[in-house]
């Protein structure tokens, strides 16, 4: 992240808090160029970038001053924007999420992007122009740069909050989520395939989500920790679009030599089950297999599949909780849920 855009996340940070409030005077270029040790073009440069959000006006001779957000008037309309909505773990997610709103009276209007930021943007249109009370959302490709943090900051500027499930755009602050703590997960896969006395751990990881990111820090983590190197040819990266290319064509390779592997979710490991025993492997006897989710998924093949288990269902209810709790303006933190191992015939 560039100097000028850390110095207007910061000060972006503080307007939403409170600790400059509308009327304020933010501080003068030259205070921030000595306070914050930057140019005077890189502090303007910050600035422009609150001005353009419609966070601040500037004044000349006079300073920034913090504006008024504008308020919109209650619709009862609360917007969920998932990846998907129909497949895999998204109806328990949806569940939650229905439950825990129906209880208070409210009812979600449903969007999917199906993981493009171009689907993303127009739905995010759609909100600016049309009124919605909150938004809870499923970050969209969340280990890239997101193209359409600008009109995140758009709606945050006119006040409507927003919870983030899943994962979350670490340059869109503030943000409050709640989300699996998968670098953890990531450890606790790993170790449990060596305390099953696997040496030899391939893994499978999506890189185009922050929670691929995550669980493979933790992957290579607990390889360290246990004196085993990270071996690249042993580590298969796929996307959205690639998933069932990449697998299909670069399995084998990735798990030669292998006895071991920790894949991202439940689908990707149904499909490693389906190719490596098509090969002649035997499951678990040469290859253990083990991934996340703990979803139907897991329990469609033979052997059933080791899993790491969380409560969709719970993710959905907070993210629902905690954005009424914004709507009625109460402060929320971020949520980070932990992890569970649900052991079956794969390992």
């Amino acid at each position: 992240m560039l100097k000028y855009e850390q110095l207007a996340g910061k000060l972006r940070e503080q307007i939403m808090n409170g600790v400059f409030k509308p009327g304020d005077k933010l501080p003068s270029e030259n205070e921030l160029t000595t306070g914050e040790s930057l140019s005077r073009q890189t502090v303007r440069q910050a600035l422009s970038v609150l001005e353009k959000d419609g966070l601040i006006r500037k004044h000349r001779g006079s300073g920034s001053v913090v504006i008024s957000r504008q308020k919109r008037e209650a619709t009862s309309h609360i917007a969920v924007i998932t990846t998907y909505i129909g497949e895999y773990i998204f109806p328990d997610i949806l569940r939650g999420i229905e439950q825990a709103l129906a209880r208070q009276g409210w009812a979600p209007t449903l969007a999917a992007t199906h993981n493009r930021v171009d689907q993303e943007r127009t739905i995010l249109e759609g909100l600016i122009n049309n009124a919605v009370d909150g938004i809870i959302i499923e970050g969209t490709k969340t280990a890239l740069p997101n193209p359409n943090i600008d009109l995140f900051r758009k709606l945050q500027a006119e006040g409507i909050p927003m919870v983030f499930i899943n994962g979350y755009y670490p340059d869109f602050r503030p943000a409050v989520y709640v989300v699996a703590d998968d670098r953890s997960g990531g450890i606790m896969a790993t170790v449990f395939l060596l305390d099953k006395g696997r040496r030899r751990i391939a893994g499978i990881f999506k890189s185009d989500d922050i929670q691929g990111h995550r669980r493979y820090a933790g992957y290579t983590g607990a390889l360290r920790q246990a004196n085993l190197p990270v071996i690249d040819d042993h580590v298969l990266w796929f996307t959205t679009e690639t998933r069932d290319t990449l697998i299909r064509s670069n399995l084998e390779n990735t798990l030669a030599g292998c006895d071991a592997v920790v894949c991202y979710n439940d689908e990707v490991a149904v499909q490693v089950i389906s190719q490596a025993r098509s090969q002649g492997v035997s499951i678990p006897a040469e290859l253990a297999v083990i991934s996340f989710d703990d979803s139907i998924f897991s329990n469609m093949t033979t052997p059933r599949i080791t899993s790491l288990s969380l409560s969709k269902e719970t993710i959905g209810r907070l993210a629902a909780t905690k954005l009424l709790s914004l709507i009625q303006g109460q402060q929320q933190t971020p949520q980070i849920l932990n992890w569970e191992i649900s052991e079956k015939e794969s390992t």
